[in-house]
């Protein structure tokens, strides 16, 4: 292509290289590069998409002056992308630091994405801006989506899901991590960057969750968490002393709330250093025994680190062997190293794109983990975050003013000019050029191994997210939590994510829905947020609810920053009952959580929390609800979002049946409907055509994994119901990928006035004995064709049928079977005929 026309700013790339590469039938990765110069690209290491059979969902046409792309999904023949400009946006504009291209569309704009922000799941398109750089900006209702853009938070995913006229879907993925927004208006969305190449990726579904799985097959699927992650963490910042700490696990134990993991915040740490224990508050030796002390009661322990290594204390490790390895950032002149203030003073940040990066980073981590045996990492900073403000500083100086200061800097290999990294022409969320996008982090100027920060910024988060996954699952030898407060495409392969620095108040808890949907959506699939709120005071009520919202998200901590205590035992007995009630039902569901974090492992599109608009895309009422979140396909949770309310209003989907969970009631679904939720209960409904795996609660999911199993099946009609099981050691290093787990799929029918359950083996890869517990009890909800009771048989032989009991419940139209001795691993069939 060539250039027609200079862009607004007039530093125009004269000639460009257009790539449409279409070996794949359900996608298509357009590059638009410079033939002359090898520009800043993003080193993200991308899976092979699935190779094409010569039957693509697609055609594309391009055009060149003025240049065009269309692609046009066959089986509809709407343009689902077309960049041609048609008077309604400018054609392609590629400066060397503003990129712009658009897509006109034929219906207005339905869509979701573009992270990371706070704010509804539908997004607005009344010119709304979607900025998208990592930034350290609370996560609260006071950052909520603003119209004009700037309201970025911790992480970057560019990509977008969107309803297409006839009801199909489609996505766009934009491989670009400078700084970037969307702007999106009924019929147009528009990308703008300042800098890199474009690089795009069109997924064509056509099912939302067909999207996703596209999208994650080709950055990475959500990572399979250590079975204890999914238990019940606490927090909070501004822990006084070990003895507070140790005391309040104690005080839970004792109040009968279950607890898996207790976590630590900067308060541990010697003068704020990594991987550091302050010695008079939080001392090594005891650290070390108080944790081996948890682990003694299957509990475990998370320390934080930040991204900042101090330069003050000439004796930390961290700080020496940094210098003898040569692994931190340089700062705009690439000749000393750039300075930035953190919680321990003055600090370098680890240029994590060094080739050095990865083996000190993991020196650090085992030294911490000699010195006592945590069981994870809390990656919190690393935006990377710096407490030098606005543009005041760019070399060798911190200050907190407002003044631009202009200094010399030297150019990256993969930039060329004219380019100033502070004088950017554009700045996405900013009404002006000269925005501060410098804002709370390291000079833009400054240099990593392979670029500028101003290019990199936003991987930085997921460059030490990578790092810290190859050093901590060879340390401990097995499979370790990671939890990144900044996030880039692809990095639920390697980690969990919370959403930040929330508040504690009902919209935020709200948010905390929102966030975790969108999240699953971009495949972090283990993801919560800050229960009870970060910021600001929570009160019972508040609390009690917010427990009752993340009852099964699949990350659920409760943490809180400088204000009152906030734990379940931390308000009165009433409150610590209601939250200890919350996690027990949460930990009974945990296989069936598991087993769909399993899903999402190995598919992607089937996440582990979707929204209704995903999981039912034909009914236009589920477009922008975002108060209730569903766990796979079975579960539907719809919480109380509202202060002093004691029932919530849920909308049912049609086409399905819904029972409630507790009492095997049936709800009317086509519609909303009113529940009774007073302060003791949060709605639960199961899903008719599905079964779900429960086990006992208990005070650990150790303890709760060495109970039997039952089984809930939910019948839609006379169709059949089916579900599966996954089930592993619970912390092996990748067992899907080594076969090292075991997968059992139960399928029920009851077409012939019988219930025929029946287990098959489709994987037996695992053998622990988490698999040879037995099924003891079968609860079935829509029974039809039974009036008065039930019998059993099973078909094996080694179960004694004298012991199993079946009671028909005539009011729910539900049964159940206790009695049972089957082993879960093995087939079976189970038939349960109504009495003569």
């Amino acid at each position: 292509l060539s250039l027609l026309q200079r862009g607004p700013f007039g530093n125009d790339i004269k000639s460009l290289q257009v790539t449409v590469d279409t070996t794949s039938d359900e996608s298509v990765r357009v590059r638009i590069t410079d033939p002359a110069f090898k520009r800043y690209e993003v080193p993200l290491v991308l899976n092979p998409r699935k190779a094409g059979s010569g039957h693509q969902l697609y055609a594309v046409s391009v055009t060149a002056n003025p240049f065009g792309l269309a692609i046009t999904r066959k089986s509809t023949g709407e343009a689902i992308f077309n960049s041609t400009s048609n008077g309604a946006f400018s054609g392609l504009v590629f400066e060397n630091q503003f990129l712009e291209f658009s897509t006109s569309t034929a219906s207005p704009v339905t869509f979701y994405g573009l992270g990371e922000r706070v704010g509804s799941l539908l997004l607005p398109t009344n010119g709304d801006h979607f900025t998208m750089w990592s930034r350290d900006q609370p996560s609260d209702h006071g950052h909520v989506h603003q119209p004009k853009g700037g309201d970025n938070v911790y992480g970057v995913h560019p990509f977008y899901v969107r309803r297409e006229t006839q009801g199909a879907h489609h996505g766009v993925f934009l491989l670009n991590s400078n700084a970037m927004e969307v702007v999106a208006q009924k019929q147009t969305i528009t990308w703008r960057s300042t800098g890199g190449i474009l690089d795009l990726f069109v997924f064509l579904g056509p099912e939302p969750k067909t999207v996703v799985s596209q999208y994650t097959s080709l950055v990475g699927r959500s990572t399979m968490p250590p079975y204890w992650a999914l238990g019940y963490h606490l927090c909070r910042w501004h822990y006084q002393s070990l003895d507070q700490v140790a005391g309040l696990v104690d005080k839970m134990k004792a109040a009968g709330v279950p607890q898996d993991t207790q976590w630590t915040d900067i308060d541990v740490m010697d003068r704020f250093l990594d991987f550091s224990w302050n010695k008079d508050t939080f001392p090594q030796a005891r650290m070390a025994a108080w944790i081996d002390k948890l682990h003694a009661n299957d509990q475990h322990y998370i320390p934080i680190v930040d991204a900042g290594i101090s330069n003050q204390v000439k004796d930390d490790p961290a700080y020496f062997q940094g210098l003898a390895m040569n692994v931190f950032m340089k700062d705009p002149s690439n000749t000393v190293y750039e300075e930035n203030v953190v919680w321990p003073g003055m600090v370098y940040f680890p240029d994590f794109f060094h080739a050095n990066a990865t083996r000190y980073w993991g020196d650090q981590l085992a030294r911490y983990h000699d010195s006592a045996k945590w069981d994870g990492i809390w990656l919190d900073m690393n935006e990377p975050s710096s407490f030098c403000y606005e543009g005041g500083r760019e070399s060798g100086t911190c200050s907190n003013g407002d003044n631009y200061v202009a200094l010399p800097y030297t150019l990256s290999a993969d930039v060329q000019g004219p380019f100033d990294p502070y004088r950017q022409p554009f700045a996405p969320g900013q009404r002006a050029g000269n925005g501060n996008l410098a804002g709370m982090t390291a000079a833009l100027g400054s240099h990593h191994a392979n670029s500028l920060h101003y290019n990199v910024h936003s991987l930085y988060g997921h460059s030490e997210i990578i790092a810290t996954r190859a050093a901590v699952d060879t340390i401990r030898g097995k499979r370790t939590f990671i939890l990144a407060r900044s996030t880039y495409s692809g990095d639920g392969q390697y980690t969990a994510h919370w959403l930040g620095d929330n508040a504690a108040s009902w919209d935020d808890m709200r948010h905390g829905i929102q966030g975790v949907l969108k999240m699953n959506m971009f495949g972090v699939a283990v993801v919560g947020d800050d229960i009870c709120g970060f910021n600001g005071d929570s009160n019972k009520e508040l609390c009690v609810r917010w427990h009752q919202t993340a009852i099964l998200y699949p990350f659920m901590r409760n943490h809180n920053g400088a204000t009152k205590d906030q734990s379940p035992v931390d308000f009165d007995a009433e409150a610590a009952t209601i939250i200890a009630k919350t996690i027990r039902r949460r930990y009974t569901l945990l296989p069936y959580l598991y087993t769909q974090l399993y899903h999402a492992h190995v598919d992607g599109g089937d996440m582990a929390v979707r929204s209704l608009a995903f999981e039912f895309p034909g009914d236009a009422a589920t477009a922008a609800i975002d108060t209730q979140y569903l766990v796979g396909k079975a579960l539907l949770v719809s919480p109380v979002l509202a202060p002093g309310a004691t029932s919530v209003s849920a909308y049912f989907p049609s086409g399905a049946a819904w029972y409630d969970l507790a009492t095997g009631a049936q709800v009317q679904s086509g519609g909303q409907v009113t529940l009774a939720a007073p302060l003791d209960t949060v709605p639960i409904h199961v899903r008719g055509g599905s079964i779900v795996t429960m086990q006992s609660a208990a005070m650990t999911t150790t303890s709760a994994r060495k109970t039997p199993f039952s089984l809930l099946v939910a019948f839609q009609g006379t169709d059949v119901a089916q579900d599966d099981l996954y089930l592993d050691s619970g912390d092996s290093i990748n067992p899907v990928e080594a076969g090292a787990f075991t997968l059992m799929q139960f399928q029920a029918d009851q077409s012939s006035g019988s219930i025929v359950l029946s287990a098959t083996v489709a994987s037996a890869g695992y053998t622990g004995p988490e698999t040879q517990l037995p099924l003891t009890t079968v609860q079935v909800f829509g029974v039809q064709g039974f009036t008065d009771g039930c019998s059993v048989s099973v078909g094996t032989d080694d179960e004694d049928e004298s012991a199993v009991a079946c009671v028909y419940n005539k009011e729910t139209q539900s049964l159940t079977v206790t009695g049972l001795s089957q082993a879960i691993n093995a087939a079976f069939t189970l038939t349960i005929d109504p009495s003569a």
